[in-house]
């Protein structure tokens, strides 16, 4: 815990990495990937939506919402090619990806994914090659009115049953994204940790408003296919679909990456 608080400080400089605009890519051709991606997660008891396709690398990158029959949510996610892992710029890219407007309840509204090819604060922890996945349920427009908020300020808590067991909220608020919730007992912040991939609650003026899985580059090059409990609190505020995993995965065929919150499950507001 002591060597937490001592780099507490240090994560909020990543303030300064955070809403940097995209970089602009070449379009690319990966038509193969798209039809074979579909097929992969599509079930006879279930559908798939996907968001719109941007290059990242030499692949492309879309976002999707999964739903059953009855059309609740099940999963929801993002898909890398595996040539978007390939010749990725050394700048900052920031992409967004809208997810179906009449899917999924529209309970998760959009994507949010940021390559940060040098990490970020603190050194020694996050500033390694990483991708972060934001997975919001305010709409972007809202989201991009989020203003910034300067350590050791914090923004409003949200009550403590909504808060996931063991987690603590860092001072500061990070422009067009939030106040970020970190567990101190994830491995990175261990005396002889390592950061290969840690999970990440997200709130805004009292209210939670995004899960953000973060995976280092080098630990997606080990081709994963694992899946991890994410803490619950006691209550949830806004009914809807919520995950209790969280799986990193790659597929042979088709050659891709998936990233997704998984095994959603439906909790009245209180």
């Amino acid at each position: 815990m002591e060597k937490f608080f001592k780099i507490a400080g240090w994560m909020l400089a990543m303030v300064i990495l955070f809403g940097l605009p995209a970089c602009q890519k070449d379009a690319v051709d990966d038509n193969a990937y798209l039809k074979s991606a579909s097929l992969e997660l599509k079930k006879a008891d279930m559908n798939v939506f996907y968001s719109s396709t941007q290059p990242l690398g030499g692949g492309v990158v879309r976002a999707w919402v999964q739903v059953d029959k009855m059309g609740d949510p099940m999963a929801v996610g993002v898909n890398l090619s595996a040539k978007a892992l390939m010749d990725l710029p050394d700048d900052v890219v920031q992409m967004v990806f809208e997810l179906p407007k009449t899917k999924g309840h529209h309970f998760y509204t959009h994507a949010l994914v940021d390559w940060n090819p040098h990490g970020h604060e603190p050194p020694g922890i996050y500033d390694l090659p990483h991708f972060d996945f934001h997975f919001y349920t305010l709409s972007n427009e809202a989201r991009m009115d989020i203003t910034p908020l300067a350590p050791p300020e914090e923004d409003t808590r949200p009550a403590e049953d909504y808060v996931p067991e063991g987690y603590i909220m860092l001072p500061g608020r990070v422009p067009a994204m939030g106040a970020h919730w970190i567990n101190p007992a994830s491995p990175e912040f261990q005396e002889g940790g390592y950061f290969t991939h840690t999970f990440i609650w997200g709130s805004y003026q009292g209210h939670f408003i995004f899960w953000e899985p973060m995976i280092t580059h080098e630990y997606l090059m080990t081709m994963p296919d694992e899946s991890f409990s994410i803490p619950q609190p006691t209550a949830f505020e806004m009914s809807g679909w919520y995950a209790t995993d969280y799986v990193i995965k790659y597929s042979e065929k088709p050659n891709m990456y998936t990233v997704a919150l998984t095994n959603l499950t439906y909790h009245e507001g209180q």
